[in-house]
Parts: C-alpha cells; sequence; structure tokens
C-alpha cells in the first residue's frame, strides 16, 4: 500500500533526503522535491514534481548489502527493504538529474 506524504500512518518514520546536484529548472535549491518515510518493512517515496525514471539504491551500512529499483517517479512507489537494525543509505537518481541522499536508522 503506497501512501501519499500527507495522508502517511502517524506510526512511519520520515527520511530526510538533501539534493546533491542541480535538479529540473522548476524547482529552487530551497526545496527538496522528494519525500520518502519508512513503516512496516517499506520505504515510500513521493516526487513533488515528476522527474521521469528514478533509481533508488538502498544500502544497509553495517552488511553491506543493497537493493537497488529503477521506479517512475509520477506516482509514489514502495519499496520493501525489511525490517533489519542499521542504518541505511539511500540514494536517488533521476534522469531529469536530480540526486537525492538520505538515511534511515532502525533499531
Amino acid at each position: 500500500m503506497i501512501f501519499a506524504e500527507e495522508h502517511k500512518p502517524p506510526d512511519s518514520k520520515h527520511v530526510e533526503l538533501d539534493y546533491l546536484r542541480k535538479r529540473p529548472k522548476d524547482t529552487t535549491p530551497e526545496e527538496v522535491n522528494a519525500t520518502c518515510y519508512y513503516i512496516n518493512g517499506n520505504l515510500h517515496i513521493e516526487f513533488i514534481t515528476p522527474e521521469g525514471k528514478a533509481t533508488a539504491t538502498i544500502t544497509h551500512m553495517d552488511n553491506g548489502d543493497a537493493i537497488s529499483r529503477t521506479f517512475l517517479t509520477f506516482s509514489p512507489t514502495t519499496i520493501t527493504i525489511g525490517t533489519a537494525p542499521g542504518i541505511y543509505e539511500i540514494l536517488i537518481d533521476t534522469t531529469s538529474g536530480g540526486k537525492y541522499l538520505g538515511y534511515l536508522t532502525l533499531e
């Protein structure tokens, strides 16, 4: 099940995403065009303004395990990462030139 950011469940965990390089012309540097949160083993990612195709790579920093998923940014997407404790790096690259980085800590 995919939830829009404004309708996310209260027990979900927000993942702060920062941009790493220039995004599309219609976004300003102060805006972060993507939102991400975690609940029940799943990452939910949504773009405010679509940026074409995106690839999300989620790496478990404790053991190096990584998964990569490609999706379209026109609608929200869900990526199952499980519930193993540790720190996860979330890197999202888009075909429009957007690059986003965030971290999630699971206890």
